[in-house]
Parts: C-alpha cells; structure tokens; sequence
C-alpha cells in the first residue's frame, strides 16, 4: 500500500488538471501502467491470504485435524466442529501394539481411534524384540503385562559373557543398611548368612508386622553344570551362574528349578502337584490353608527356616529400591534400606543370562503343570509386583529364606 501511495502522488503531481490520458508525458503513462499491475498482484494477495485468517474465538471450522496413521494407538486432542465434543478418549495401550505374539490365542478387535487392541487369555504369554532389548509379557486380568526384560548384548555378545564371567567386587554389598545384621550358620555345611528383622507399617500407620530374612541368596547342595539332564532326586542339586562356583559362594548363591527349590522330585517340575503322588506332600500343605499366599514351605531352606512366601513379599514394599543392594545393577541401583541386599544374580534357563540384570526369586506356589510364581525385579525399573509374576518351572532361579520363628505373618 506504500508503494501504491507513493505512485499516486507522483502521477497525481505529474498530471494537470483535466488532462486526458493521451496527453500525459510518457514517463506518467509507463507509471500507471505500473501502478495497474501492482493493484492487480495487490488484489490476488489479498485474496489468497484471506484464506489463512485465524478464525475468530468460538469458530473452529477452519481448525485442521491430523489422522493417526493405520495401526497407531494415538491419543488425538480435543476437537470441537458445530459445537459438538468430537474429542476420543485417550488410548494409552503397555507396548503391546507392535508385540509379536508367538504363543497366545489372543482375539484382535479394531479400536475406536483406528488401531488394535489385543485382548489376551490369562496366562498367555508373548514376546516384543526391540533393537538392544526383548520384552516378555504375559496376560494378567486379560491386559498384556511386562514380566521382564532382557538385553541383547548379555545374551549374544561375546564382550558381556567374558564380562559376566568376571568376579566382580561385592566388599559394599551390604552397604546402606543402618540396622544391625544377625549371623546364622546352617548346620548342613557349616555356611554362614547375614539375616535382618523386617518390620512393615500399613499405611494408616496402625498396623506393623516383623519377620527375619536372609539377607543372601540360599547357597545350598551340589553344583552341577548347566545343561544337565539327569538330576538325582536323593540329593539337593544347584547350578552356579556361569559354571562358576566362585558365584555360588559369594553371595550370588545357588540357581534352582522351582521342584528343587521346594525340595521335591525332578518330576514336580513338569506336572501338576496334584496329580502325582510325588508331589503330593506340597499339594497337601496347599489344601490345608485357606490362602495359597501363606503356604509356609521349608524347601531347601535350613530347619526353622522356610522359602519366602508370597503373602510375605507383599509385605515389603513396591518399589524394590529399599530392598536391593547398591551395587551390581546395570541401571536403578538400589538403597538397600531394608538390609535385603538383593542382586541380579542372573538365572539358567537354556543358557546363563541376565547378571547384572534380573532378579528371580521362587515362591511356593504352584500355578499350572508347567509355571510357578516368581519374585522377580529389572534393572529397567524400581517397581516390580509384590505378588510375583508365573514362570516356568524348569528355569534356575534364586531363593530367599525367612525365620519361622518371630514371625508376625505366619498364620
């Protein structure tokens, strides 16, 4: 419009009154003939940016919507046209949209917002390869669950397996702890356990319960080298991380099949207990309490001691910082404010995995012919579920032993 003015004026000065166009000296001529296109390019501007006006408050029509892409569970913002809320609610799906299920007979429905829902069985179970991680999830209250974690590099690297291998500096693995820690010496073999009192408050700060628990991993029996297949039933038997017995003995403890961890015969592993007699001495001690969480199991546990028990783990805490040590972790290394000390003293299922990454610890409960609980906890997060997680029977996992004596929650 500057420019516009500009023209005018000089023109204007340029041009006497009533002169027609024809006598206008040409460098006026050649003006308006400039000043006629600039008009034109000055009306199709305005034309195209009307176009892109914000709109005034209360008008959304010229509002633009982005479409989630196929496959995508994306939560949209609210968008309002004529008036009408046409905002969809927030759909947040636990990575599960991408998760190759392998093992589930899961259903698949379309979503309101255009992505896919799984709706799982109880129990199935799947798994999700990321590019340094793999997922394991299985199916809780019909919602895909994480149960853990593994990293790619302790599987398949050759750098991490020497690197597991190394015996590593545990002289701070009680560190952090400000209580006093009691010593108990198993009469079997002579070895001695660090053990603290536990003691849980409710929230409403009106109910407190104690109990006494190692603050080391069982290390009890012979070792055998992983990848055995003939077991001895007569004779308590343990894998020690790497083949190592160096493991064993140094507080990472032994590595046991839930049916060795519970001190019955090699075919508990693979059955239901209740439906072979060799089983039957746990099945029975199941049928006895009301509440299979509070089954109290001496297993491999030393006389007057017994596995820790579900209900027992519930009454810990859910962020497992206050109960694992301050060393060892790959990541979320712990305060250790219980005493517990708990490391990632890795497990044995085809092959040893997981040092420095995952704890497994058994539970005497039974779930099916063929899984179990497990107490399990990441270093990828600090929570983990109090009530434990299934897991295959015939993995090698840890154990933790609680007094009988002085116990609050024993029933």
């Amino acid at each position: 419009m500057k420019i516009f003015n500009v023209l005018r004026k000089r023109i204007t000065a340029s041009a006497q009154p009533c002169q027609s166009a024809s006598s206008l000296p040409q460098h006026s001529l050649r003006m308006l003939l400039a000043l006629s296109i600039l008009l034109a390019l000055l009306a199709a501007c305005g034309d195209e940016s009307s176009s892109s006006v914000s709109p005034e408050p209360g008008d959304d029509s010229s509002s633009s919507v982005i479409p989630a892409s196929s496959g995508d569970l994306q939560s949209s913002s609210s968008q309002k046209s004529s008036g009408k809320d046409k905002s969809s609610s927030s759909i947040e799906e636990k990575s599960s949209s991408s998760v190759s299920d392998k093992n589930s007979s899961s259903s698949v429905v379309e979503s309101s917002s255009g992505g896919v829902l799984h709706i799982c069985d109880d129990g199935d179970t799947l798994t999700k390869e990321r590019s340094k991680t793999i997922t394991h999830y299985i199916c809780d209250n019909n919602n895909w669950v994480e149960e853990y974690t593994v990293r790619k590099d302790s599987l398949d690297s050759l750098a991490a397996i020497e690197k597991n291998k190394e015996h590593p500096n545990l002289d701070s693995l009680f560190a952090g702890y400000d209580g006093e820690y009691l010593e108990f010496e198993d009469p079997r073999d002579g070895h001695k356990y660090k053990y603290v009192e536990f003691i849980w408050h409710s929230e409403d700060g009106k109910g407190r319960d104690t109990f006494y628990v190692m603050a080391e991993n069982l290390n009890y029996g012979k070792m055998v080298l992983g990848g055995t297949t003939e077991f001895d039933d007569n004779v308590t038997e343990k894998l020690c991380y790497v083949d190592d017995e160096w493991f064993c003995d140094n507080h990472f403890g032994g590595l046991y099949s839930w049916a060795e961890a519970m001190n019955l015969p090699k075919v508990c592993d693979s059955v239901a207990v209740d439906s072979n007699e060799a089983c039957k001495s746990f099945a029975d001690a199941v049928k006895k309490v009301s509440d299979p969480r509070v089954v109290r199991w001496q297993g491999i546990c030393p006389e007057g001691w017994h596995i820790m028990t579900q209900y027992e783990w519930q009454h810990t805490t859910d962020n497992s910082s206050y109960l694992r040590s301050k060393i060892l972790w790959e990541e979320n290394a712990g305060l250790n404010g219980s005493g517990m000390s708990i490391i990632p003293a890795g497990n044995y299922g085809v092959d040893f995995s997981d040092s420095r990454v995952l704890a497994g610890l058994w539970i005497p409960k039974e779930l099916s012919s063929e899984n179990a609980k497990l107490l399990y906890m990441s270093s990828t997060t600090t929570l983990f579920k109090q009530d434990g997680n299934s897991y295959n029977k015939i993995a090698f996992q840890s154990v933790r032993c609680v007094m009988d004596a002085n116990n609050t929650l024993i029933h």
